[in-house]
């Protein structure tokens, strides 16, 4: 397993801009069905992917079937780096055959002034005639390019592990 710790923006690297007139716009919405925090909220997409989800804020461990924001957010950085890498691969010639990502936030804090202090992301996956330093750096390239496009701040400490299984 490869590890390093990256900065949301790194130093001398030139970061693609998007197309000005490319914009995308995703929604989803959130009801409480008792006092918030307390008690559950209920998530849902406008694009009807999946029905109404519930939610819930615990102080520790979560509540079975309910999420919870900390694992929502935790999916969509592992979305972001998985689709990254992906197209990154794709693009390159070098198609991925399985692309697996796992991601952990660290918030410090009580709700009200919770604070999301550590993103922990691990990727792996099995790419047919690439070496791991090529791997390595394709994840890094993802890395920067999900962390932007989620928005992470410049000081979010960041952890991205790596490591290509046999194809």
């Amino acid at each position: 397993m490869l590890q390093s710790s990256m900065s949301p923006r790194l130093a001398g690297q030139n970061a693609s801009v998007p197309q000005a007139d490319v914009r995308v716009v995703r929604r989803g919405r959130v009801s409480w069905l008792t006092h918030p925090p307390s008690g559950t909220a209920r998530i849902e997409s406008a694009s009807n992917a999946f029905g109404a989800l519930p939610v819930t804020f615990p102080e520790k461990d979560p509540v079975p079937k309910e999420a919870t924001p900390g694992e929502l957010l935790a999916i969509a950085h592992a979305l972001f780096i998985a689709a990254a890498l992906s197209e990154g691969l794709a693009v390159a010639g070098s198609p991925a055959n399985e692309i697996v990502t796992e991601a952990a936030c660290t918030f410090a804090g009580p709700f009200p002034d919770r604070e999301l202090i550590a993103l922990e992301l691990q990727v792996s996956g099995r790419v047919p005639g690439l070496d791991s330093a090529s791997f390595r750096s394709a994840v890094q390239s993802a890395g920067r390019r999900s962390l932007r496009a989620a928005g992470v701040r410049d000081d979010l400490k960041c952890v991205l592990q790596s490591t290509l299984e046999p194809a």
